[in-house]
């Protein structure tokens, strides 16, 4: 999920607050409770909200969004923004511990159920963000979801239900079209056809299981949809190098014959 994306989300959630407040019962200035404090400190808090975030000052927004939730605790969609927020922010804890919460009042929001699996993944817990993965694909079919899966799979060394899942992907004809950012082993990087992704990461479940010859065809069919596919180039020097090097181990030694002695 791209932070462009969740800035917007974050800005149409705002919107929703108007519009919430609508349905109470006219303006947000208009509506009252007991239990609340002044509807125009409420409203003050929003709109810090609302200028933090033009300018991307999400530690601004946090705060807003967390006396705005002071005042008026009634208001669910306020957590849904603040997750937002801290997931705009690569605050996985925070975001594991909200997107918990919401998902155990609403366990069908796929929206909050992916920043949850990105936070397991990024939090060190591959099995965990597998588990999300596997539900939110289930639910959405989603093939930037089903790929996740893949990569999560081989990290657990999990090579067949990996296999499983990259064929999937390399089936599927949107792999083509559909985009992945990689990294080399330099540090650059690659935006990727996911097709080749996929066959890239299937050569390398060959190669772990001692697969050379098939290892070697997926590599090839990779570099074919992306020849400038450096991870793929390197894999296939380094499958190269390997074999020499066994080659080169299994030749019988030559001996020397030592010198007769003179007489």
């Amino acid at each position: 999920m791209k932070y462009s994306v969740v800035l917007l989300l974050l800005a149409f959630s705002f919107s929703t607050f108007a519009q919430n407040d609508k349905k109470k019962g006219g303006t947000p200035e208009a509506n009252t409770s007991a239990q609340t404090a002044s509807p125009d400190l409420f409203s003050s808090q929003m709109s810090v909200y609302k200028n933090a975030l033009s300018y991307y000052d999400l530690s601004t927004a946090t705060v807003a969004l967390y006396n705005a939730i002071a005042l008026k605790p009634e208001r669910k969609d306020l957590y849904d923004s603040l997750t937002y927020l801290y997931f705009a922010g690569e605050r996985y804890g925070q975001v594991y511990l909200l997107a918990e919460k919401l998902l155990k009042e609403d366990e069908k929001r796929t929206d909050i159920r992916e920043m949850l699996a990105v936070a397991k993944q990024s939090l060190n817990m591959p099995k965990e963000a597998l588990a999300e993965y596997e539900k939110l694909y289930a639910a959405t079919k989603n093939i930037h979801s089903l790929y996740q899966m893949a990569t999560l799979q081989y990290q657990l060394k999990r090579f067949g239900e990996c296999i499983v899942s990259l064929d999937q992907i390399i089936a599927n004809p949107e792999a083509e079209k559909t985009q992945i950012a990689i990294k080399n082993q330099d540090g650059g990087g690659q935006n990727v056809p996911m097709k080749a992704a996929a066959l890239n990461i299937k050569g390398i479940c060959a190669m772990e299981m001692n697969q050379e010859e098939i290892a070697k065809e997926n590599f090839n069919e990779a570099i074919k949809i992306f020849p400038e596919f450096i991870l793929a180039k390197n894999n296939l020097q380094f499958l190269a190098q390997r074999k020499a090097q066994q080659g080169a181990a299994t030749q019988p030694q030559r001996t020397t014959t030592p010198a007769a002695p003179k007489k």
